[in-house]
């Protein structure tokens, strides 16, 4: 599942992914009402990805949709985005207009789809259904292409290749903004790492016309665990649906508090990732 990936195809698991596509997937019945991170792989770094799931029982259409590793992203809606602490390897895009996330199904945005020594297609043995690229440009893989996600006016990705996620500290977003409102919506949210610095962890607290988030200090992240050795498969997977999540009251797209989470109890470490499948640990 996961598919290969292609403009125009299909997103998701069980299909092909693409500009304007649509994904596949079974109705996922009664659960969350937003989607999910799902999986985000952090080790190595040429198979670093990012999994998005649709629990809920309708089709998304993730024109709209962005993601970011930098808390700074909400900044989007004022002007370009700068980036904050390590700009080479930060990055802020919008997925291609038309894309379809379907009930049940799960797409996968990979920083790298080269075939390198550890690349995604050579790990994994397919395709991505998306890529992260500074260019904004298609890749080859599996004998295709991948569509790229977009770098709207306002947004930027990192030239490193290989480190947009770091292993150590980070956060991944995904949220929506329709282009004109002076806020944005988070969607999903995950947080990494025992340490902290101020662009790895969401706080828009006392920022106009954003309620208090949870204060970055408080907020509890996965443990990314320690790979097996130097360069082994890493990834964190979500094993629950958004533990402790105060539901009312937050900056969510249905008025969740992202923030709150206890991730520490949602995620865990896997060192046999498996992007573009549900996660058998999830209900």
């Amino acid at each position: 599942s996961g598919g290969q990936a292609g403009s125009g195809g299909q997103a998701g698991s069980g299909g092909q992914a693409g500009s304007g596509g649509t994904g596949g997937g079974a109705d996922a019945g009664p659960g969350p009402d937003h989607l999910l991170i799902t999986e985000v792989g952090i080790q190595p770094g040429g198979s670093e990805y990012i999994e998005i799931m649709n629990p809920t029982s309708a089709a998304v259409d993730l024109s709209d949709y962005y993601v970011s590793d930098n808390s700074g992203y909400y900044t989007l809606t004022s002007g370009p985005w700068t980036f904050s602490g390590t700009p080479g390897s930060d990055f802020l895009a919008q997925f291609p207009s038309g894309t379809m996330l379907q009930p049940g199904a799960v797409l996968v945005i990979a920083g790298e789809a080269a075939s390198g020594n550890d690349g995604f297609e050579t790990l994994f043995g397919k395709c991505p259904d998306f890529t992260l690229n500074s260019t904004g440009t298609a890749l080859s893989c599996g004998g295709g292409s991948v569509p790229a996600m977009k770098i709207p006016a306002n947004g930027s990705v990192g030239s490193s290749a290989g480190s947009l996620i770091s292993n150590q500290r980070e956060m991944i977003v995904l949220f929506t903004w329709d282009g004109s409102s002076s806020t944005v919506k988070d969607v999903d949210y995950v947080t990494w790492g025992t340490t902290f610095d101020a662009n790895t962890r969401i706080d828009k607290t006392g920022k106009t016309g954003y309620q208090p988030d949870t204060q970055a200090d408080q907020q509890k992240p996965a443990d990314q665990g320690v790979p097996a050795s130097a360069g082994a498969p890493l990834a964190i997977e979500r094993c629950a649906m958004e533990t402790g999540e105060k539901t009312t009251g937050g900056n969510g797209i249905t008025g969740h508090d992202e923030t709150s989470e206890d991730m520490s109890a949602s995620f865990k470490s896997a060192a046999t990732p498996s992007p573009g499948t549900k996660n058998s640990c999830l209900p």
